[in-house]
């Protein structure tokens, strides 16, 4: 497996540098959803130097997150890389009822509502849908939420600074991740924002929802 598809894994529980998840029910059993990330430039290259890969590489490559989303069942993908450690990527998940995405209890979808769910379980789930390549990578970082751990944000920050400086700990912990959900017709919308720390350290699970 190549460096980019664990960074694209990495970035889905610890993207960065203005993060966000959009989601867009379709009008049918499906949903557009648009992510992106980026970090800096330092902590971009203590990534790379955890997974042993070229730092003065791009982070991401194009060809292999396309390659990720069509495997994940998605269609009608984008990708687009607007710097060397930036990141866009949209697709859509058909068949929502049956999607393993829907099955995990992460996204679901009903004739009048779009709710997507995050906790221990559901980052467990997504842990158990990549492979063990991107699994062993993610074990380094040793995710309170995904090991069972019950751990402060500062105590999690700790952790990760002693294993790898306290700039990548700040930047991992200290980030904001946009959530966005939509109705069909784009009219009704929820927008709400969570630091990183707070979503890898929960012990419960988190509910957003927007109803049309």
């Amino acid at each position: 497996m190549s460096a980019s598809l664990f960074f694209l894994a990495l970035s889905l529980l610890l993207s960065s540098c203005l993060p966000q998840i959009s989601l867009k029910a379709g009008s049918n059993d499906d949903a557009v959803v648009f992510f992106s990330t980026g970090f800096s430039q330092a902590t971009a290259k203590t990534l790379q130097s955890i997974n042993g890969a070229d730092t003065n590489a791009p982070l991401f490559n194009k060809a292999d997150v396309l390659s990720l989303l069509i495997s994940a069942g998605a269609v009608e993908t984008s990708v687009s890389l607007p710097s060397a450690t930036e990141i866009t990527a949209t697709g859509t998940i058909p068949h929502l009822a049956t999607h393993q995405i829907s099955q995990a209890g992460i996204i679901a979808k009903n004739a009048h509502s779009l709710t997507l769910t995050l906790g221990p379980n559901q980052i467990s789930a997504f842990y158990d849908l990549l492979n063990d390549d991107v699994k062993s990578y993610l074990d380094l970082l040793m995710i309170p939420a995904l090991i069972g751990e019950k751990m402060s944000v500062a105590e999690y920050t700790d952790l990760l600074a002693s294993m790898y400086g306290p700039t990548f700990a700040d930047e991992i912990v200290s980030g904001k991740l946009t959530i966005q959900l939509a109705s069909p017709d784009g009219r009704k919308k929820l927008r709400e924002t969570v630091t990183l720390g707070e979503l890898l350290t929960m012990q419960t699970e988190r509910t957003w929802s927007v109803n049309f």
